[in-house]
């Protein structure tokens, strides 16, 4: 019975000896607990917990953990099966010696536990020594004083161990399976067992066009950021089915077309590079569609995610135009006729509200700029043929989406509020309206008619300009927005009155809108004290009032922007950073199957290219046929992600709209540059595994 010295030296071994394909192999373990390690620690860390909006993004960072640990899952377990399938033939030579398969799982499993070891241990102390950088670049984004307080987290250490010790077990599994299942021989010639030659398969590689066309047209033609939202993971999934099929089937559909053309096929690198590519392309096509995937998944997050780091001020703007906004709900009812007294008496407190806000303005003695005061009621309508229609169905969620088009959002609002928050004395008669510019959406009938309602015939009088952006808006959804300017507060009553008969107890409220800006020269964020007191002088008129069915002080809420920028810049700027640490991960994936598809099929083309060589074929030929062949395999995925960026641009254009990002130009010029900085990494990862193929079939 030898002993475990003499497994854990073969173990050993047989890791130096082969040390080309186990070397980037234990690199990229490393780097994945340190990943792991880096993100979970982060999401436990006390010094982020406390950071403005460290919150928010520790939230964010348990997705991050979730994709890193599945991701390492596939693969590695996807990349075992290189080296599996470069020492199959030494444990081959083993198995005729006279060790037996036990003896081989022995040695297997010493191999993984030295690899497991070396991963553990390295991975999570580059992550502790990194952790703490990436705290910082994190606190750099969120725009915080960097804490240089230092600290390991024991949860994160556990989770590592845990995952990677699983995912190990599962390599080891894996790699007994195959060596039990396989005789000796196999074992033996494993590594010059290059694929039988494919056929092309027509019907897979149109399958794979019209599931291409399928999610591009997906991506083209959608309009309302909602649906794009909903239809995205679907596109995304054809997507990826699209690219296995063209790159596994229509590789090979492709080739064989290129072998029919004799013009292009008898050329010394072309009839060897394209032998050698139909041969294997089954494999290679898998490989070349995965790092194509990889590549477009790193474009994509990187792309949208630098868009919302880079343009979180303008949807904080686009979502808080004002520094201070308060918002009353219900103010006014007609449901019940005897309730005329209580809403009067609610519509007296309203009122008492805004003498409150004054009054905790004047203490300090600011002046409120940009004023909006005004009781408004919105209401979803249908735009059929020119007239809008109150109609319940636009609340019917199972088509919703599918009605998107259709739906008109209508602002309704006094003549008497218009005039006092724009500074104008504008007039109207009865029957009459303004109907306020929508720059995105123009509405260019003369009239508005709701027809199904006993409401007049609206005449509208002329086109206001665009009324001031308010939080009410819901053009991010696709929806057209109007704002209508009433005479009276009795046209608005009317209205009121005809979609409660429509809308019963889904109809809208009236409510009560009332921002402002602080003067230039007080710091925004004291503009939480006015709202505080607010806030504090309101509860008491509530308590003083009592707990009742239906108090006569309607509920108020508020935004102070300088208090939701913390949201805002902590989302993004957590969102960009798991966008970097997870672009990281892939590229290193995408970069390692680069590099072991150029080490096997080097060592598998080196005995072809040797008798290429006695047969008259010069160093020169070979060079201009390696160059070639790699230049194809190697440029069709950056070139095909660089297809799919581009095709996904219009619904990703829609999707950040949901987050308030409406700069078009900004997303475009990220895309660009993302993708040519990704493009000069690619072509130096082409220079240097090129180089180790032509090494490797020379030498």
């Amino acid at each position: 019975m030898r002993g475990l010295g003499f497994y854990l030296r073969l173990a050993g071994q047989g890791i130096g000896k082969n040390g080309r394909v186990y070397l980037p192999y234990i690199i990229t373990c490393i780097g994945m607990v340190m990943m792991y390690y880096i993100v979970g620690a982060l999401e436990t860390s006390s010094i982020i917990a406390e950071m403005r909006g460290g919150q928010t993004v520790q939230e964010i960072m348990v997705l991050g953990e979730i994709v890193v640990g599945f991701f390492s899952l596939f693969f590695l377990l996807y990349t075992n099966s290189f080296l599996l399938r470069r020492r199959k033939k030494e444990f081959g030579l083993y198995n005729i010696l006279g060790m037996s398969k036990r003896n081989l799982a022995r040695v297997l499993l010493l191999e993984n536990l030295l690899v497991a070891a070396l991963a553990l241990v390295g991975g999570l102390g580059l992550g502790i020594v990194f952790s703490k950088l990436a705290e910082l670049s994190l606190s750099r984004l969120l725009a915080v004083g960097p804490d240089f307080g230092f600290e390991i987290s024991p949860a994160a250490i556990i989770s590592c161990l845990k995952l990677y010790g699983l995912i190990f077990l599962l390599l080891l599994l894996n790699s007994l399976r195959q060596v039990h299942m396989a005789r000796p021989v196999e074992l033996l010639r494993a590594p010059n067992f290059g694929e039988r030659p494919p056929r092309s398969n027509w019907l897979l590689a149109l399958l794979g066009v019209v599931l291409l066309g399928a999610a591009y047209g997906l991506a083209v033609t959608i309009e309302d950021p909602i649906m794009a939202l909903g239809l995205f993971f679907i596109a995304v999934i054809l997507v990826i089915m699209a690219t296995y099929l063209l790159f596994m089937a229509g590789s090979v559909a492709l080739c064989r077309l290129l072998q029919k053309n004799k013009r292009f096929y008898y050329q010394t690198r072309h009839f060897v590079a394209t032998g050698n590519m139909i041969f294997r392309m089954r494999r290679n096509g898998a490989g070349l569609a995965s790092i194509c995937i990889l590549s477009t998944m790193v474009l994509v997050m990187i792309s949208t995610t630098g868009c919302l780091f880079w343009g979180k001020e303008d949807a904080l703007l686009q979502r808080y135009p004002q520094d201070i906004i308060f918002a009353v709900r219900n103010v006014y009812g007609t449901e019940n006729p005897a309730d005329a007294e209580f809403w009067a008496a609610r519509q007296a407190a309203t009122m008492q509200y805004r003498g409150l806000i004054e009054q905790a303005m004047a203490e300090r003695g600011w002046q409120a700029q940009n004023t909006l005061d005004f009781v408004h009621l919105d209401v979803a309508a249908f735009n059929r043929n020119g007239e809008m229609r109150f109609e319940l169905a636009v609340y019917d969620d199972s088509n919703f989406l599918q009605q998107l088009d259709d739906i008109t959002m209508l602002h309704f609002m006094t003549l008497a509020d218009y005039n006092n928050s724009m500074n104008t004395a504008l007039e109207l008669q009865p029957n009459e309206i303004f109907v306020c510019e929508d720059l995105q959406r123009p509405y260019t009938l003369t009239d508005l008619r709701l027809p199904q309602t006993t409401l007049p015939d609206y005449q509208i009088k002329a086109t206001l300009p665009a009324f001031p952006p308010t939080s009410l808006n819901n053009s991010i959804l696709g929806v057209q927005e109007l704002w209508l300017v009433l005479p009276d507060m009795a046209a608005l009553e009317e209205v009121y009155a005809a979609q409660l008969e429509v809308y019963q107890g889904d109809r809208s409220l009236v409510n009560w809108y009332y921002s402002f800006d602080l003067p230039e020269d007080v710091d925004a964020t004291k503009g939480m004290e006015v709202v505080q007191q607010v806030w504090n002088q309101v509860d008491e008129l509530k308590f003083a009032e009592g707990d009742v069915e239906f108090p006569v002080y309607p509920s108020v809420s508020y935004n102070v922007r300088e208090n939701e920028r913390v949201w805002f810049y902590s989302m993004n700027s957590g969102l960009f950073f798991l966008a970097i640490v997870l672009a990281l991960v892939f590229v290193a994936g995408a970069l390692l199957i680069m590099y072991y598809k150029q080490l096997i099929e080097g060592y598998e083309d080196q005995s072809g290219f040797d008798i290429l060589r006695k047969l008259g074929m010069t160093a020169r030929e070979i060079r201009r046929s390696v160059n070639w062949q790699t230049l194809i395999l190697f440029f069709l995925p950056l070139l095909v992600a660089g297809v799919h960026l581009l095709f996904a641009f219009p619904m990703l254009s829609k999707l950040i709209m949901l987050f308030g990002v409406t700069n078009m130009l900004l997303l475009s010029k990220i895309c660009v540059t993302c993708y040519l900085v990704f493009a000069m990494f690619y072509i130096l990862a082409y220079l240097i595994t090129a180089r180790l193929y032509y090494r490797i079939v020379t030498a």
